[in-house]
């Protein structure tokens, strides 16, 4: 009876050991199989791979799409569909031209090609329930869309190129621009010796961090900044006019303090800045103060830029029955 019941416990701590593992991973799995939310989007945490704007060709029977044959003198379109993950709405122009000379008709390929302005609603946040056993709301960035449709009033086709044994390679350009203004905003407190500088921002095509130091002196502290801005590498930046390429406007501010900063090389940045990859930026300023600085102090970095998004896609062109 005794050897019984010590069975009975045994298997009993088994199974339930058992259940506890099987509730675990299940429990794990719903959380990794939640959707991302609004704070896996942001800097400093795994994002979601979609910064501002992006776009896709239209898929239908007359559409231009990536891979598609099509027969001399056949008539087409081209249709962009446009999505902004960001929380403000776009506008801009979005070019696309092909690779084939105007003689033989098709698209534009004079300059930027044909161009047509769009604008797009801003992004939406919306509440997203949960699975697994937690059940746990989270939220979501929605993207708004637009479409745009080329050409305006005609259709296009190619006419009287030469006859080929194979079908005319042909790439479609697209280039969607817009100008973007975007900010970093943080509240400094002095009271921790913290290096790093928590930065809210929204996705963006340049990404920005920061790390502070803070030294005393005689009148008071003098803080010191380094600032880094990172570009994500599918997007070409310009100026806001678009004249000059990897070059942003940039600012930053400690209301009420001035703040001074300069190129890691020690030149005074007074608007424009120069950024390919990455740049870091030095500011400091002096805190006048005769005892601990208790008060806190918002920091805002704003950059203006043009971006530019530039995709291509190939297609061929038939111009001949033997193939």
């Amino acid at each position: 009876m005794i050897k019984n019941k010590k069975m009975i416990n045994k298997n009993f701590r088994k199974y339930f050991t058992i259940f506890l593992i099987a509730a675990l991973l299940l429990f794990v799995s719903g959380q990794e199989g939640c959707s991302t939310s609004l704070n896996q989007l942001f800097p400093g945490n795994a994002d979601s791979g979609k910064t501002g704007l992006d776009y896709s060709l239209i898929s239908g029977t007359d559409m231009l799409t990536q891979g598609k044959l099509l027969v001399q003198g056949e008539s087409f379109y081209v249709g962009i569909h446009i999505e902004n993950y960001d929380l403000n709405p776009k506008n801009g122009q979005i070019c696309i031209k092909d690779n084939i000379a105007d003689n033989y008709d098709g698209i534009s390929n004079q300059g930027e090609g044909e161009c047509v302005p769009f604008n797009i609603k801003a992004a939406e946040i919306v509440k997203v329930q949960g699975t697994g056993l937690s059940k746990k709301e989270s939220e979501e960035i929605k993207p708004a869309t637009a479409d745009v449709y080329f050409p305006t009033n005609s259709e296009y086709s190619y006419n009287n190129l030469p006859s080929l044994l194979k079908p005319y390679e042909a790439s479609l350009q697209v280039s969607l621009r817009y100008v973007e203004r975007s900010q970093a905003t943080s509240t400094l407190s002095f009271q921790t010796e913290q290096a790093s500088v928590t930065l809210s921002q929204e996705p963006t095509p340049i990404i920005i961090s920061a790390t502070k130091s803070l030294h005393k002196r005689q009148d008071g502290y003098v803080l010191n900044m380094d600032i880094l801005l990172k570009k994500q590498a599918s997007a070409r930046i310009f100026s806001p006019d678009f004249s000059v390429e990897n070059t942003t406007y940039f600012s930053a501010e400690l209301s009420p303090e001035k703040i001074s900063c300069s190129t890691s090389s020690g030149e005074a940045i007074l608007d424009k800045l120069l950024i390919e990859n990455e740049r870091l930026i030095k500011c400091s300023t002096i805190i006048y103060s005769t005892g601990e600085i208790t008060q806190s102090y918002p920091l805002v970095i704003t950059l203006d830029y043009g971006v530019a998004l530039e995709k291509q896609y190939n297609f061929g062109v038939k111009t001949s029955e033997e193939i």
